[in-house]
């Protein structure tokens, strides 16, 4: 290449943007260099392909017109790319920079300026990676066409940057392979390890070489990496059933290897994980010797041996990989030692960390490791973000937990992914910039440039991923420290804040966000990486009918004062979105035996989105007035599987002794068909089940995740009360007239990452006498049991009837129904049973006066689905507040003379109307009304309420309260003026009552109308009006207030 003249003195610019991973050398020095319009590439003819493919592609995208030379211009915008040589170095020095003759294989440099009156740009690799990895820096200090000035020096810390495919579940496509290949290309990643468990010719057929068919397709991925400039290391996984001493299987190996030789693989690896810790054929039993587990390391160590000598070193190879059977742990063992000190001093053995799964990953650990496997030649098999112990989650986390300085002790990292592909992007972008340059690693950089790549555009878009990739930031039991939904917990806690103080506007940002995960299965699919999306989309759909669930219940939680037919309406909408959350399984694992793949429900958001349901289903029903009717647990005592165990002291006993406090704990994880049981002695009537697990009823650690409660009367033939997933505490109600034994919770399968169990109570209650319906098979119980998430269902035919018992008599009752149970309601007043109303929807509200003993509904022939059968004492009225307040009303004037008795007359023609002489709940121009009407000597007083707001005096001063407010009494027209002669609500007058309060009466005027009478009492009113700022001024005054009308019957 030609050479160039000195340029002018640098000026100092301002910071250049931003390069992931971060260079070891940045400074704004140099000129910046518009790229539109003409640009000559000077290069040899042999540059590396995949440089200039990625070169094209940038300055095409900064609008640059490209011509290739190997010549300098006389005149333009100049771009020198090659792998450093005479002329390189030369122009480095023209522009100020020290060339990449010192770097590592991998390091570049770039630098820019003007040389000679041309803009110049330096891409100067030490080989032809460095140089590839040159056109990604460059393209990041590109900002719409022009570069930033820029001088950059930079090299990788750690030589193995990548990942390895060694998940189970179901297998990446061919098309998310190559796309991964691209991506670490992008990233400058060098590492690709295809051990995928669905490969047969990896493992249960590893002794044989691949069909065409298949090698083709390996071929697209080799031929793909080296565009990439990955390497693709082909890891075989013979160790189920290989003889490490027989001559036959090296053979086999060193067929498959040269196989894949021939299509381009340079780089091998034998993967001895998860295989039995022991020789398994004769031969080797008798060539080895050795004690223990070092016999195994002894076989092991001499087929390793054999291939680095017989193939690797012949071919000229790249060091040969493995991962040990024993890969764990920093501790010394025998196998560790002898795997080590007997393999080859070139051989690269890969190690997961303290655990299979690694929190942390420090110094100390990784020196302890490299004592324990006597090598220099460690590096990290890093068990995140994979999922396969948990296919129902996405870890959508930064990388983190990693010392900073590690590229000091080890070569590297190869992170193993999720299932998911395009989802694995974010930990693997991690992974990059963290093995390029460990120090300056920043997590949440990374996360927002990895979150910006993938959403493109858009920032509806990029804000849409930003919050869903929060609801996934739990990485338990791996991380026991790791803090879901970090944001979305932040805005429950200000909306509880907020609704504790009554300011509704700090609920707004709860609000804004659950809109936002409401709509994420639309939003995000125009996102840039449309992989993602399809990745995720289980996930999404989940998480927007969570959100739905929540925002159906803060509307259930605002409107319970004010309307409660819409409350009842979106506090069952809320729960009909988290039963489809939480059941519907829409991932799909590998096939199970009989050809169907295992399906699972997602977890998204987990311990926010329920935890707040729970907190706001148990606030609406207190609100309701709801209280669980329980009867006192059932003696009984515990079991548990054989298999299960106990942990220390924790005995199965702890179950039944009535102490949250204590508990039993296995000793083990699950698996299916493993349970925990109590015997209640004797074969007796159950009427509900609580089973208490974990730490706490509201936290998911030590506990069966999928279960299934059964009680049965002989231990023999089990009857279900329901599957349960993820539920710390599980409580079902039985049927009516349900026998049994025993009760016991029997895992449906495996617990997720190895957890074991605790129970801290296993309670059984007998059937409750203050309770009861004929409903054929339904619980009872779950009507009376203060939970939103379960109802009293069946087939009611006519006259079938739910009823609650009262425990003492109560003056005066409101009686709500939450759920679907159409019929008349009931409740005994004075030994009679009398109609409140007719529950027809999904709420009933009536009010009854007297001394009310029971309440029951009769239930019309259809389905039920009761959620909740409420009986509260009637909250008496207080006065409404401004502008026209209504005054404290006194609905019953004293004295109340008995009128004069008479022959009971025939009721005349009378068409009731609300809303206030027809019974039942009524919506008037969007107000709430609450009419009951009782027997009164010969007529029917009918008492009418409104749902408004009241103003309370306490002893602090004023409150406004939403409540029932009394309205008015109507007396209807059943008796003749005559027969109210001598009382004086029925004739025109004016006294004072036994209490001292005054009272009038008007009749036949024009407010009354002919044949009626009104009644009003001087009562003390107080007031509220409305502040402009927000708030209320009080006010009290004494004034007339009308009571009731009496309707007088003609004749």
């Amino acid at each position: 290449m030609v050479g160039l003249s000195a340029l002018p003195a640098q000026v100092a610019q301002a910071a250049p943007p931003q390069v992931l991973p971060t260079p070891q050398s940045i400074v704004a020095e140099g000129a910046p260099v518009q790229l539109a319009g003409p640009v000559t590439v000077v290069a040899d003819t042999d540059v590396d392909a995949p440089t200039k493919r990625e070169l094209t592609q940038v300055l095409a995208a900064a609008g640059a017109t490209v011509t290739w030379s190997t010549t300098t211009p006389a005149s333009g915008t100049v771009i020198v790319a090659s792998v450093t040589d005479a002329e390189t170095q030369a122009l480095a020095a023209q522009l100020g920079v020290e060339p990449a003759t010192d770097l590592n294989e991998e390091g570049y440099v770039v630098a820019n300026g003007v040389v000679s009156g041309r803009p110049t740009v330096l891409l100067e690799g030490k080989t032809d990676r460095g140089l590839f990895y040159s056109v990604d820096t460059f393209g990041q200090l590109i900002q719409g066409s022009t570069m930033a000035a820029a001088k950059v020096r930079d090299w990788p810390l750690m030589s193995i940057r990548g990942s390895i495919e060694g998940f189970y579940g179901v297998p990446w496509s061919h098309q998310a392979r190559l796309d991964q290949l691209d991506f670490y290309g992008a990233h400058k990643m060098n590492t690709y390890i295809y051990t995928p468990k669905d490969d047969p010719y990896l493992r249960y057929q590893w002794r044989d070489l691949y069909p065409a068919e298949e090698l083709e397709q390996l071929k697209d991925l080799v031929d793909e990496a080296n565009a990439n400039h990955v390497e693709f290391v082909y890891a075989l996984s013979p160790g189920n059933d290989i003889c490490y001493s027989l001559d036959a299987d090296y053979e086999a190996t060193e067929a498959k290897f040269e196989q894949l030789r021939q299509i381009g693989v340079s780089s091998f690896y034998v993967a001895l994980d998860d295989i039995e810790p022991y020789l398994t054929c004769a031969q080797d039993l008798e060539r080895f010797t050795l004690p223990g587990f070092r016999k195994l390391a002894e076989g092991q160590a001499y087929y390793l041996n054999r291939i680095v000598d017989g193939f690797i070193n012949p071919h000229d190879l790249r060091p040969l990989q493995t991962v040990p059977t024993n890969y764990a742990g920093s501790g010394p063992d025998a196998y560790k030692e002898q795997f080590g000190t007997s393999t080859d001093d070139s051989i690269l053995i890969q190690w997961t960390g303290e655990g299979v799964f690694s929190d942390q990953i420090t110094m100390a650990s990784v020196a302890a490791a490299k004592v324990s496997y006597n090598t220099d030649n460690l590096y990290i098999w890093d068990n995140f973000p994979v999922n396969d112990g948990q296919p129902d989650r996405l870890f959508l986390n930064p990388l983190t937990g990693r010392d900073a300085d590690l590229y000091q002790l080890i070569a590297g990292f190869t992170s193993n992914p999720m299932v998911q592909s395009y989802a694995s992007m974010i930990a693997l972008a991690g992974y990059a910039d963290y093995t390029w340059n460990g120090p300056a690693y920043q997590p949440e950089a990374s996360l927002v440039r990895i979150l910006d790549e993938l959403a493109g555009d858009d920032p509806v878009v990029r804000e849409a991923l930003d919050v869903f990739v929060d609801l996934n930031q739990d990485w338990r039991p791996y991380r026991p420290t790791s803090e879901q939904a970090p944001e979305l917990g932040a805005d429950i806690a200000a909306f509880w804040a907020a609704y504790e103080s009554g300011d509704e506007a700090g609920a707004q940002a709860l609000r804004d966000r659950l809109a936002i995960i409401v709509d994420l299965p639309d939003t995000l699919e125009s996102m840039a990486v449309e992989g993602f999306y399809d990745d995720t989309l289980p996930w999404l759909e989940a998480a927007s009918e969570w959100a739905g669930a929540l925002e159906n219940a803060i509307t259930a939680l605002e409107k319970v004062d004010g309307d409660r037919p819409a409350a009842a309406a979106a506090a069952l909408e809320s729960r009909d979105l988290r039963t489809a959350a939480t059941t519907n399984k829409r991932i799909s694992g590998l096939e199970n035996p009989t050809g169907n793949p295992v399906k699972y429900v997602p977890k998204v958001g987990d311990g926010r989105f329920d935890s707040f349901l729970t907190r706001a289903y148990s606030t609406y029903l207190e609100e309701l007035g709801a209280e669980a009717i329980t009867s006192v647990p059932l003696p009984a005592t515990g079991s548990r599987s054989d298999r299960l165990g106990q942990w220390q002291t924790n005995s199965i006993d702890r179950i039944v002794d009535g102490d949250l406090s204590t508990l039993w704990w296995s000793n083990t994880a699950p698996q299916a068909g493993d349970y925990v049981a109590v015997d209640l002695g004797s074969v007796q009537p159950i009427g509900g089940v609580a089973v208490h697990q974990s730490d706490g009823d509201e936290i998911r650690a030590d506990m069966f995740y999928r279960a299934e409660l059964e009680y049965s009367s002989d231990g023999q033939a089990w009857t279900s009360l329901g599957q349960f997933d993820d539920s710390p505490l599980i409580t079902a109600g039985a049927p009516e007239g349900a026998q049994a034994r025993y009760v016991r919770l029997r895992a449906t399968a495996s617990n997720p990452g190895g957890q074991w169990v605790k129970i801290r109570e296993f309670r059984v209650f007998g059937p409750d006498a203050q309770v009861a319906t004929t409903v054929d098979g339904a619980s009872v119980a779950s009507a009376f049991d203060a939970a939103l998430l379960t109802d009293l269902t069946g087939t009611a035919v006519a006259g079938d009837t739910v009823t609650r018992t009262l425990a003492e008599p109560q003056t005066d009752a409101t009686i709500r129904l939450l759920g679907t149970a159409v019929g008349e309601v009931q409740a005994k007043v004075d030994g009679d049973w009398v109609k409140v109303g007719d529950a027809s929807g999904q709420w009933f509200e009536g009010h009854v006066r007297g001394a009310v003993t029971a309440a029951r509904v009769v239930l019309s022939p259809g389905e039920v689905a009761l959620t909740e059968f409420i009986v509260v004492p009637f909250v008496g009225p207080e006065p409404t507040p401004t502008p026209t307040p209504t005054a404290t009303p006194t609905p019953t004037p004293t004295p109340t003379p008995t009128p004069t008795p008479t022959p009971t007359p025939t009721p005349p023609g009378f068409t009731p109307s609300a809303p206030y002489t027809l019974p039942g709940l009524h919506t008037i121009d969007g107000r709430q009304w609450s009419t009951t009407c009782q027997s009164y000597s010969q007529t029917t007083r009918c008492r009418a309420d409104i749902w408004a707001s009241v103003v309370i005096r306490t002893s602090s001063g004023f409150q406004v309260r939403k409540g029932w407010a009394f309205n008015n009494l109507t007396y209807l027209p059943y008796m003749t003026r005559a027969q109210w002669a001598n009382n004086p609500l029925g004739h025109t007058g004016a006294w004072t009552a036994s209490d001292g309060r005054n009272w009038y009466t008007e009749c036949d005027t024009a407010k009354t109308g002919r044949g009626g009478c009104r009644s009003y009492t001087w009562t003390t009113v107080f007031a509220a009006t409305a502040k402009p700022g927000g708030g209320y001024t009080f006010s009290q005054s004494n004034k007339w207030v009308f009571n009731n009308i009496v309707m007088f019957r003609n004749g």
